[in-house]
């Protein structure tokens, strides 16, 4: 998926998430999707891509999958970042992504855990909802090429949920 922001200096602030596919990627879906978010965050104030996530069935993986797709993400934006869904962390109920951004020597760095600024509200609320399921609603871009009367954007799913008010943490 695709996370949206602002990146302001040295701090990013994601605003949202965008899933993207449940399957391989294929280069012109990934393009066209990657064109339809510019268009989107064109509507919104300052908001920008401002990085990738992916997660893995067996648990936390390495870069090689994405790193091609990350590559192109960060020469496309101004702050270029990949993170990836640590599966056992989210069963221990903590923060669960582990991030990567691009120094300018174009190698990948890990991002320190004391650079993720997130609180107990945001995990509560992500407990919540996994709790609830809500993943099983999250309508992807696969699911809209599927179906375009599915809104990939996904603009209601946390509607009357105290999620939905919250903003997304701080990356440093």
């Amino acid at each position: 998926g695709i996370f949206i922001g602002t990146p302001t200096g040295k701090v990013m602030k994601v605003v949202d998430a965008i899933p993207l596919f449940h399957t391989h990627s294929l280069a012109p879906m990934l393009k066209i999707a990657c064109m339809m978010i510019e268009e989107y965050c064109r509507t919104l104030e300052d908001v920008e891509i401002v990085g990738i996530y992916h997660a893995c069935a067996h648990g936390i993986g390495d870069m090689s999958a994405v790193k091609v797709i990350a590559d192109k993400v960060a020469s496309n934006t101004t702050s270029g970042s990949v993170w990836t869904i640590d599966i056992a962390k989210v069963a221990q109920k903590q923060f669960a992504l582990k991030g990567m951004w691009q120094g300018k020597e174009g190698e990948w760095k890990p991002v320190s855990n004391e650079s993720i600024v997130s609180d107990d509200k945001a995990l509560e609320a992500t407990k919540n909802a996994i709790g609830e399921l809500k993943y099983l609603e999250i309508v992807d871009f696969d699911d809209h090429l599927t179906d375009a009367s599915l809104n990939w954007l996904n603009p209601t799913i946390f509607q009357k949920d105290p999620i939905d008010s919250m903003s997304m943490p701080a990356l440093l």
